[in-house]
């Protein structure tokens, strides 16, 4: 997982060095957004990595159960986005793939959104 994140940094940071220096909104989101998602899987590599230093189990039963129930609201919720896309699609400006790649995104942001609130906002006895 690290190595992918790595990866993937790598290659947004050779984006912005090929790119043209000048960035607007939706090269920023776009960003932002990635660097999101990238910190959280580095967040989530470095906490397995912890619990094996630890010699703790990886995943115990409330993880897998906070990881299902945040699946399962990423997608319901994903699948309202690609619905609002499929809506606005000829109002935005944004070619066909920056929009996909877009939605994809969108929905790795809702995942980790979704997870965060099954994380910290969960009843705490579900």
């Amino acid at each position: 997982m690290v190595v992918v994140a790595v990866t993937i940094m790598v290659a947004v940071v050779n984006w912005l060095i090929i790119s043209s220096n000048r960035m607007g909104l939706q090269e920023i989101l776009m960003i932002s957004g990635i660097v999101l998602v990238v910190g959280f899987a580095l967040f989530l590599a470095f906490r397995r990595m912890r619990d094996v230093s630890d010699q703790t189990p990886g995943e115990d039963e409330m993880s897998r159960k906070i990881m299902r129930r945040g699946a399962a609201t990423s997608y319901y919720v994903s699948i309202y986005l690609w619905l609002v896309i499929m809506i606005f699609e000829e109002k935005i400006t944004m070619d066909r793939s920056s929009l996909i790649g877009a939605g994809i995104l969108g929905m790795a942001i809702i995942w980790v959104l979704s997870w965060l609130c099954h994380r910290f906002l969960s009843r705490k006895y579900d």
